[in-house]
């Protein structure tokens, strides 16, 4: 657990550092918002299939907190913010605010009401998770169609750009892909749990 929150930490740190000197300005919101989503599911998928230990390391943890981790999707406020600015496209940024605040809202409520007293997921547990990578899914596709005039969804020329600025870029380098990676960790989670119980000899 503290080797993960070292590497947590750390990747924070990094994308801090480069968000906030504009590195990331150099490339497309698209290519950002896209690379963010693939390295950090791909990532995640290679681990869960290759470790046997980071398996044993998922059915120790709490599917509580990392339902209450949605919280960082209170972050999805600035981009409501940035829309009403006009620095954002509507089209993009209003879908995805308002798509991360019911997430981070709703998430109270699964972690208080869809995990058990015992730790153990309930029905709905698995369905918000999933619908929960869904609203991600939509926000990456919205990013990366407003990323350039050219897909035919931009209006008065205000693209997604702006979310490779500070402190913007810091959704698709560091907050997207740790909101997608704590949902991949809860319902693989309940996944190898399920599965150790099963294998366990019955009496």
């Amino acid at each position: 657990m503290v080797i993960a929150a070292g590497l947590v930490l750390a990747c924070f740190l990094l994308a801090f550092s480069l968000s906030i000197t504009g590195w990331f300005e150099r490339f497309s919101a698209g290519t950002l918002f896209g690379m963010g989503a693939v390295l950090s599911a791909g990532g995640f998928l290679i681990l869960h299939w290759l470790s046997e230990k980071f398996r044993i390391f998922l059915r120790a943890r709490s599917l509580k907190w990392l339902t209450l981790a949605q919280m960082l999707r209170f972050y999805g406020v600035l981009a409501l913010v940035k829309a009403h600015q006009h620095v954002l496209p509507a089209t993009f940024a209003i879908p995805t605010g308002v798509i991360d605040v019911v997430f981070a809202i709703t998430s109270f409520f699964v972690a208080a009401r869809l995990v058990s007293p015992n730790g153990k997921a309930r029905p709905g547990f698995i369905a918000w998770h999933l619908l929960g990578l869904l609203g991600l899914a939509v926000s990456v596709a919205l990013a990366v169609l407003t990323s350039s005039e050219g897909f035919g969804l931009v209006e008065a020329g205000i693209t997604s750009q702006a979310m490779t600025r500070f402190p913007m870029s810091l959704v698709p380098v560091f907050i997207g892909p740790m909101v997608l990676i704590f949902h991949l960790l809860a319902l693989a989670a309940e996944y190898e749990s399920r599965n150790f119980s099963r294998r366990l000899p019955t009496r």
